[in-house]
């Protein structure tokens, strides 16, 4: 079950299409599989099990915070069940393990809030994650159509994970099986608990408070997937006896069509990655642009996405080189209406690509509903240089242009409010890339800038560097 679980998982299009980009989610992936391996060794008997799973789920944390809250409840279930019927033995089985788990969370927790400048400064830069909650979740004030529009793409990004086959399986599982899995028996085995421990705690944060990318199924995705090998193999089982031939003849047929549909899924070379809703804000979309964002983010997550989003990114980076002669101090980078951070040229990517321009990424309440920083009366920024970052909300915000700067490089949507009062305070060039997306520019060298766009101050200042 576990080999066919795992082929399965190598094919699924959201673990393909992480596996080939820069993101940490598929490492999460292996580190739920690592946690939840040992806690099973543990829940098996095994005691040194017992402290390489609070190991391995202590330091998980250090690549992916959400490990620890998620994958905790499986773990002390490992912990305690095979103790469950002797208390005191249970509570001297747990105390050590708690114990070395706590120390490996400290080996990355202290050198992190140190590095990031103390406590209070650590969670300020974590709090962006929490205020994505207002934009998405109902409970933290977002609206109902929002909340169900993310859940919506939640169930279509768990489709396109398990692969439409391997959705379509479990489903009839499901149907056919159902007694055997209204079964009491079955819900009362240690096995089923492991599972359920395993799904449903990030599972049903997501339902409740969903995060903006597929990504986030991965800590849960390889459970399903052992699901899924079971399924497999048990249809396998059926369908060898109604026609007569080998099980592994039907599960290696069963196998290679999964692969197949999802390899042509995820390889054959369709667009449908309309790229002029990258950086344009909703309000601004026609219908046709809404459909086509709205089918691109429930739907494909293939190769050639993956292929134009580097493309753009490529020609970002050669014009902007080019518009700075490759001299990062006379060039700042100015951000605005992303409506995807993996798309378009996002203030990350500039971030990290560009690592010596100052880039600054803006926020007022036009350009933040869908984003982390919902915003209401205030304003916000996100500033970046060597790979190091801050924040600032207030009610009336200044951007420093420097001395020593010659370009200023806009990014964003030349059809907002923000964009045609920037073009009435300085004069905007354009350069048009092949997929017809912008990059403005003004030249601002032995120019004196001062004036104000919304709630921004676009002003010079005699520092040559931030």
């Amino acid at each position: 079950m576990a080999i066919t679980g795992a082929i399965l998982l190598i094919f699924s299009p959201i673990f393909w299409f992480y596996g080939e980009i820069a993101t940490i989610y598929p490492s999460e992936a292996f580190l739920a599989i690592l946690i939840a391996y040992t806690s099973y060794q543990s829940l098996k008997g095994s005691r040194n099990f017992l402290y390489l799973s609070a190991i391995a789920l202590g330091l998980a944390g250090g690549f992916r915070q959400d490990l620890i809250p998620f994958m905790f409840p499986l773990w002390l279930f490992c912990l305690l069940y095979p103790a469950r019927d002797n208390y005191p033995n249970m509570i001297k089985r747990t105390i050590p393990p708690m114990v070395v788990m706590g120390l490996s969370i400290l080996t990355w927790l202290l050198p992190t809030i140190f590095l990031a400048g103390g406590l209070e400064s650590y969670l300020n830069s974590s709090g962006h994650f929490s205020a994505s909650f207002k934009t998405s979740s109902v409970l933290f004030g977002a609206s109902l159509s929002n909340h169900l529009l993310m859940d919506g793409m939640l169930a279509s990004w768990l489709m396109i994970g398990l692969g439409f086959l391997g959705g379509f399986l479990i489903l009839l599982f499901i149907i056919f099986k159902r007694e055997n899995i209204l079964d009491n028996v079955m819900f009362k085995s240690p096995k089923f608990m492991f599972m359920s421990l395993w799904i449903l705690p990030s599972f049903i944060f997501l339902v409740f408070i969903p995060l903006s990318k597929p990504g986030y199924t991965l800590i849960f995705l390889p459970a399903l997937f052992l699901v899924l090998g079971y399924v497999v193999i048990t249809f396998s089982r059926d369908i060898s006896l109604k026609l007569n031939v080998s099980p592994k003849t039907v599960l290696c047929a069963m196998l290679i069509l999964y692969m197949v549909l999802n390899s042509a899924y995820f390889l054959y070379p369709y667009n449908l990655n309309e790229e002029s809703t990258w950086e344009t804000q909703i309000t601004h979309m026609n219908s046709t642009e809404k459909i086509i964002l709205g089918l691109d983010m429930l739907f494909m997550y293939n190769n050639e996405k993956i292929i134009n989003n580097d493309q753009n990114m490529a020609w970002h980076l050669e014009i902007i080189g080019n518009l700075s002669s490759s001299n990062p101090n006379s060039t700042e980078i100015i951000i605005r209406d992303i409506i995807r951070e993996d798309q378009g040229f996002s203030w990350r990517k500039a971030m990290y690509q560009l690592p010596e321009y100052d880039v600054y990424y803006l926020f007022d309440s036009e350009n933040s509903q869908l984003k982390s920083n919902k915003l209401d009366n205030q304003v916000s920024f996100s500033y970046g240089k060597n790979h190091k970052y801050q924040s600032s909300q207030s009610n009336l915000l200044e951007i420093p242009i420097k001395s020593s700067t010659e370009r200023v490089v806009w990014i964003m949507d030349h059809r907002s409010q923000f964009f045609k009062e920037l073009q009435s305070k300085i004069e905007i060039k354009t350069i048009v890339l092949p997929n017809n997306l912008n990059i403005y520019y003004s030249d601002v060298k032995d120019k004196k800038i001062d004036f104000k766009v919304g709630k921004f101050i676009f002003k010079t200042t005699n520092s040559t560097s931030n």
